[in-house]
């Protein structure tokens, strides 16, 4: 089989003069902190995902941090998360000095497993769960909130995956008390290639997450107008003080540049046809590939989802005649580009042994994937050309190791 000239990106983001022409103009303004720009591009992004409040950061990292440090849980207070995925989706417990319990993802659709959730929360006294929709796939937020009510433990959805996934008719990150959202590169928008977002209902929340995104300093407004200009409206130690240089918080920097916040604004009119092409892409290589299914397992969706697919994930089955390892490097030597399952079994890491983490149950999905899962793209960029050449690459491997 011949090897293409061009190879496959995994991933690409998408653009072209409207973006060079907002962030022109944004540097043409004079103004390139974070301003009204991002006020509006916070206000559209909260609209679209169906909540009231939006922060833009510089990362769906700093995200997940923040949300969680917007919990307010004592220290030392146990969170859920699960074993494998994306690194930031558990450390953010341990860096806000809490005590991480995870249990096992389900191997059917690669999100955490509930039904090990419900097993960890008759054991264990829980102040909040942090979990993704992974790789767009939604997790069933219905049960989710159930069991949130049942048990009084807070729910912060990382949707950094998932933007424009649906379930039970509403958006991910739309259902808890906090969502994230990542725009990276490679993901659904991007602001340039960084950015991310936190989204919340709560009035008293958003303030803390944008006091802590700029230091930890005070703030009386969450507006742009009214957050500038020297206002002696805050009693530092008995001195009258203006609220931008008081900190009654300890935060970080993770604030978004204005240049930034016009790029993702402008993506924010692409996300729909965005996502039909990830959905369709989806949807055509699956087809393509279900006869292969004595050797692959593929994701299943909710019956009540509509996933915005981030990646198309493929597990080996057990008692295949070759290794992931082979199959990968097969697939990479014919030009198309691949990625593993972020970090597999994050408990199997280095960093993560140092650390104190409760681990319920064995784990073996978790296991599995790290050992078995590989990604292939699905984004908008790619053509049916694109994705006829990955599946007979697939075939091709196939005849020579079967």
């Amino acid at each position: 089989m011949k090897i293409r000239e061009s190879p496959i990106d995994f991933a690409r983001a998408i653009y072209d003069e409207k973006e060079i022409e907002a962030v022109v103009n944004c540097l043409k303004s004079g103004w390139l902190g974070a301003g009204k720009i991002t006020e509006q591009f916070e206000k559209r992004y909260a609209e679209y995902i169906g909540m009231r409040y939006a922060q833009l950061v510089n990362s769906g990292s700093s995200a997940n941090l923040l949300s969680m440090r917007a919990c307010k849980l004592p220290d030392g207070t146990k969170v859920l998360s699960c074993a494998a995925g994306f690194p930031s989706t558990l450390n953010v417990i341990w860096h806000s000095h809490l005590l991480p319990v995870v249990v096992d993802i389900d191997i059917n659709t690669l999100n955490i497993n509930l039904n090990e959730i419900e097993k960890a929360l008759e054991k264990h006294k829980i102040g909040a769960i942090i979990f993704a929709h992974t790789l767009g796939n939604p997790v069933d937020m219905k049960r989710v909130m159930n069991l949130a009510n049942e048990y009084n433990f807070k729910v912060i959805e990382d949707n950094c995956d998932a933007m424009g996934s649906e379930i039970y008719g509403k958006k991910t990150g739309s259902f808890g008390n906090f969502h994230t959202m990542s725009f990276y590169a490679s993901h659904h928008i991007t602001c340039g290639g960084m950015g991310g977002m936190v989204g919340t209902n709560d009035e008293e929340s958003i303030f803390m997450i944008k006091s802590m995104k700029e230091w930890g300093k005070g703030q009386i407004t969450t507006g742009f107008e009214a957050d500038h200009g020297v206002i002696f409206d805050y009693d530092a130690d008995g001195v009258p003080y203006d609220h931008r240089y008081s900190y009654p918080n300890v935060g970080y920097n993770f604030k978004l540049n204005e240049m930034s916040a016009a790029f993702g604004l402008t993506q924010m009119g692409r996300i729909e046809d965005f996502n039909k092409a990830r959905r369709s892409n989806y949807s055509y290589l699956r087809s393509k590939l279900n006869k292969y299914s004595d050797y692959f397992h593929f994701v299943e969706a909710h019956p009540e989802a509509d996933p915005a697919w981030f990646n198309f994930p493929i597990t080996l089955k057990d008692g295949v005649s070759f290794s992931r390892k082979d199959i990968v490097e097969f697939l990479e030597k014919y030009k198309i580009r691949t990625r593993l399952f972020f970090g597999g079994n994050i408990l199997a890491h280095e960093g993560f042994k140092k650390i104190g983490i409760i681990k319920e149950g064995q784990c073996h999905d978790a296991e599995k994937v790290h050992k078995d899962s590989f990604l292939l793209g699905i984004h908008p960029a790619q053509t049916r050309e694109m994705l006829d050449y990955i599946s007979a690459v697939i075939e091709e491997f196939l005849k020579n190791v079967v």
